[in-house]
């Protein structure tokens, strides 16, 4: 009988459950260094945020050291006629970055919107039209300087798809509520009693006896005791997130503020109230002074719901800071 020969493999492959093995052990350590990852994207993220803020702060100083004051928190062209939505002028509503362009190297942009543009037929004057106008290219520009990394929102044209550009970054009105908007125009109107309470000024034109700027002495407490810049989350394309959006119409808020805070309910989304209309965005505009754009006040803590009285950009109310990242 023929004898039978077996042979051996010369080498040794993976056997099935070895090969699960190695990929669970690759899966464990994915897992354990991708909280690690996000974590150092979101420091670098912040520190670019800090860096954001800083430049600005810069800016404001440089700016004060040319025209001895910060920056109008509503100021610009008011030709007569000028009204809401008006292509012939700001209507003393641009903002504090409007007139720091050429701080943060955008002296290009401030050249432009001081020379006459013709686009889309219209001819808009020196100091460009209403600073929400979305078909006036230097509105278009988007500037990294004034948007938050952390905010994906924020580098994405605002609501109902305007190719207007978004701005993260807000300046102090003080604890201000029922003023924070055009005050000084309203107090010489209106009868009332004007006391400004924060660096940039709710002014939205120069009037006899009101002030309309602040400069370095009127900060009794000092400028490093003192806030002038934050932050607040751009629009996220949701009506009910806290971050991002706000209720309107609130009545009585101008006295009693804390009335915001019943609005924040689970997942901090927006509950038992009138959600923002579908036409007006918090950070919607670089250019306008609107403090729903571009100012904030001290009345409520970090990442409060916004609120206001009426609706729209224009509204008094209360305007928190924002932001997302971990630990404000």
């Amino acid at each position: 009988m023929p004898s039978l020969m077996f042979s051996r493999r010369s080498g040794r492959g993976f056997t099935l459950v070895e090969l699960l093995v190695v990929i669970a052990i690759i899966g464990v350590l994915i897992a354990l260094l991708l909280p690690a990852v996000q974590a150092a994207r979101e420091a670098a993220r912040r520190s670019q945020c800090s860096n954001n803020l800083k430049q600005l702060a810069l800016a404001m100083q440089n700016y004060h050291d040319v025209y001895k004051f910060f920056p109008p928190g509503q100021l610009g062209t008011n030709p007569p006629g000028c009204a809401w939505n008006s292509n012939i002028g700001t209507c003393g509503q641009a903002g504090p970055i409007y007139h720091m362009l050429s701080f943060i190297e955008q002296d290009p942009l401030w050249k432009q919107i001081w020379s006459p543009i013709t686009a889309g037929g219209i001819t808009y004057p020196p100091g460009g039209p209403w600073v929400n106008w979305s078909a006036y290219p230097p509105y278009q520009v988007r500037i990294p300087a004034v948007l938050c990394p952390s905010d994906g929102k924020a580098a994405g044209p605002r609501a109902y798809n305007a190719p207007i550009a978004n701005v993260s970054y807000v300046f102090s009105r003080g604890d201000k509520i029922n003023n924070v908007v055009g005050a000084s125009q309203a107090a010489a109107s209106w009868g009332w009693a004007y006391v400004p309470r924060g660096v940039f000024q709710g002014s939205s034109n120069q009037v006899p006896g009101l002030q309309s700027c602040t400069s370095i002495s009127d900060i009794k407490d000092g400028t490093s005791n003192t806030i002038a810049i934050s932050e607040r989350v751009v629009y996220t394309g949701s009506r009910t997130d806290v971050l991002g959006s706000y209720c309107m119409n609130v009545a009585g808020l101008d006295a009693s503020p804390v009335i915001a805070m019943a609005f924040k309910g689970p997942n901090n989304t927006l509950i038992n109230c009138t959600p923002a209309d579908s036409h007006w965005r918090i950070g919607e505009s670089w250019a306008s002074g609107y403090p729903m754009c571009t100012g904030f006040n001290t009345v409520l803590p970090p990442n409060s719901p916004c609120a206001t009285v009426t609706k729209g950009e224009w509204s008094w109310g209360v305007f928190p800071p924002q932001s997302y990242h971990p630990g404000g």
